[in-house]
């Protein structure tokens, strides 16, 4: 056999004929079947609640709750402007418009946003296989067949399939494959209006997640190395993808305020904050070693490797060294196989091209390691591991002269380990998904992969203390709260300054009727949290209960400079005025607690009791009335 024919030369293929075209009707039955494997993958996870920042996005967001109301704000703010009162460096207006039509269809229906989720999911499995079969014509089906199985069964995707917000993801790189595939019809054809289609796309694609914009350099890539189009034609159809992504810049700085990330990023989020000069590139590479290592070794996986999990190191540290070298290894491979136009250097350039923008090599991102991060780049992976399995069993990558499925029954030994592989992934992925059933199973979980992790232990000493609501029983309900308690005390041994864990505490003593030691750990919240509108507001609570409205109100008062939009603050600020027969500012707050959550019965109670002790019934009696409606308890 010779090297000529294991290697062909997408560069120099023809033209598709009548032969070579005639793979293309039954690419979609195919892919549907794609589709179908993908959907069962994850037909777990349909009844799941939300979990994670499905709270800032959808639950939790005053502008995701208004519906079709809110979609404005949402195309003219960050994505979580509707849940706290600060900048954001997130401009996702697509998915977070999808999250606002759902919830004004189907309120506070996580099942439906699963739903979403994993059909999207599915399709975009489908149209990645008819994309990869139709660049790859000149190779083998088994290709972009088996390519896109290991992609779409890889567990790394759990996250962003269970996790509802995680939308953006899929919808991003499926509107990125979308563009590429109406692109390659254009490069067939030659009709504009396949170009228009590619671009409106892509443009679409940059408005749904921000990482799209790396697929610019995937459309000069794809022509490389799949057609016969000169150089200078390359950059001219590339620069026509130029303009969307620029648009979306510029239409981002505009919303944000900046190119960059505004915010200030914070340890607790991305560990490489903790490290400067050499030693932040140092900790860089051993995260993107752990990257490498989810890709090869998908187990155990965790929703959060924050600090302290992964502790920082420097140069001197094997894994970190490693870690360079594999990926310099890669690099260079990629490199000098890029002349010869093969599958390996497509590979590994389409990963290294999608994945830059999370390395935190360029840029400092919100995050040093999250799973989601690998999904767009990850095809490549998937390649390059066909490619191994089709090295290993001394099969050919060039397309047979008759190709049909038939050639299945050839390729007993590579389907076994395709099989075997396969197996391992969709296993992986099915029982992962169990993790992601609601926020307390998956820390419940995931704490047990990673027990040094600040932020891990907060959000479980949180989901404990749900349970302890709930709790009926005085003893089990004391139980759930000590445990809690641990969790937020060895979240401070982690990391002694998180000011969230010693806001949870005090709140926790104020459950015990311990409010000196609550106002103690209040206290240290705002020595590390001067602006911290939660703490100023749970303080008030306190001096509430003691009877010195004084120092409540004034409490309250920072609570909502703070925070303008904290309805809990506002109420008790109202209500505050209210008991100081203070009645104007009293009907000012409450007003002002309204215009973000409309729906809350007590808020209404208080503005329509407002009004009707100031003198103004007829101005309270339509909140009065909507307060017993929404609760009927409040009508005595």
């Amino acid at each position: 056999m010779s090297s000529k024919k294991n290697k062909p030369k997408p560069a120099n293929l023809p033209k598709p004929t009548s032969s070579s075209a005639s793979r293309l009707p039954r690419l979609w039955p195919t892919g549907l079947v794609i589709a179908a494997f993908s959907f069962l993958l994850y037909a777990n996870t349909l009844g799941y609640d939300y979990v994670l920042d499905d709270f800032s996005v959808i639950k939790e967001n005053f502008v995701t709750k208004r519906g079709f109301d809110g979609i404005p704000d949402l195309w003219t703010h960050h994505s979580r402007y509707g849940y706290w009162n600060s900048s954001g460096e997130l401009y996702r207006p697509i998915p977070m418009t999808m999250f606002a039509v759902e919830w004004a269809l189907a309120p506070d229906t996580p099942a439906l946003g699963h739903v979403i989720n994993v059909l999207l999911y599915a399709l975009s499995g489908a149209l990645l296989f008819v994309t990869l079969a139709r660049w790859m014509r000149g190779y083998h089906l088994l290709l972009p067949l088996l390519t896109t199985l290991f992609f779409m069964a890889h567990p790394a995707h759990v996250e962003v399939v269970a996790n509802i917000k995680s939308r953006d993801e899929i919808v991003m790189f499926g509107l990125a494959v979308l563009a590429l595939n109406f692109l390659w019809k254009y490069l067939e054809t030659n009709k504009l209006s396949a170009l228009l289609l590619s671009l409106a796309s892509y443009t679409l694609a940059l408005f749904s997640k921000e990482n799209a914009v790396t697929f610019v350099a995937i459309v000069p890539l794809m022509m490389y190395f799949f057609t016969k189009k000169s150089l200078p034609k390359i950059a001219r159809t590339t620069a026509f993808y130029v303009i969307p992504a620029l648009l979306f810049v510029l239409v981002r700085r505009a919303v944000i305020g900046s190119l960059t990330n505004p915010s200030e990023i914070y340890v607790m989020d991305n560990i490489l904050a903790g490290a400067q000069g050499a030693a932040y590139y140092a900790n860089a590479f051993l995260v993107l070693g752990k990257y490498l290592w989810t890709l090869l070794v998908p187990y155990p996986l965790c929703s959060d490797f924050g600090f302290n999990q992964i502790p920082l190191t420097d140069w001197g540290d094997w894994r970190v060294l490693l870690s360079l070298a594999v990926w310099t290894g890669i690099g260079i491979f990629g490199l000098l196989r890029l002349r010869r136009r093969d599958l390996w250097a497509f590979a590994i350039l389409f990963f290294f091209i999608n994945f830059s923008i999370f390395t935190n090599l360029f840029l400092t991102i919100g995050t040093s390691y999250g799973d989601r991060l690998l999904y767009s780049a990850s095809p490549g992976f998937a390649l390059a591991l066909a490619l191994v399995l089709m090295k290993i069993f001394k099969v050919e990558t060039a397309a047979p002269k008759a190709e049909n499925f038939s050639f299945l029954a050839q390729k007993k030994g590579l389907l076994a380990v395709a099989g075997v592989v396969l197996l391992a992934y969709s296993v992986l992925t099915f029982s992962r998904n169990f993790a992601w059933k609601d926020s307390y199973t998956l820390y419940d979980t995931d704490i047990e992969t990673a027990p040094n992790s600040a932020k891990l232990n907060f959000h479980y000493g949180l989901e404990i203390v749900q349970k302890g609501l709930k709790a009926t029983d005085p003893q089990e309900q004391k139980a759930y709260y000590d445990r809690a308690k641990q969790r937020f005390e060895h979240a401070l041994q982690i990391f002694p300054a998180y000011h969230d864990a010693y806001s949870q505490l005090g709140l926790a003593y104020y459950r015990e009727k311990n409010y000196d030691k609550a106002l103690e750990n209040y206290s240290l919240a705002l020595k590390f949290k001067a602006n911290f509108p939660l703490v100023y507001s749970n303080m008030g609570i306190i001096y509430f209960e003691r009877g010195d409205l004084v120092k409540a109100k004034e409490v309250y008062e920072k609570a909502v400079q703070y925070d303008p939009r904290m309805v809990d603050a506002l109420r008790n600020l109202g209500a505050v005025n209210a008991m100081q027969k203070n009645f104007p500012e009293a009907i000012k707050w409450f007003k002002q607690g309204l215009q973000y959550d409309p729906e809350n019965p007590t808020l209404n109670f208080y503005l329509g009791s407002a009004y009707k002790d100031s003198g103004q019934p007829e101005l309270g009696k339509p909140f009065l009335e909507k307060a017993y409606r929404l609760d009927p308890k409040l009508k005595k």
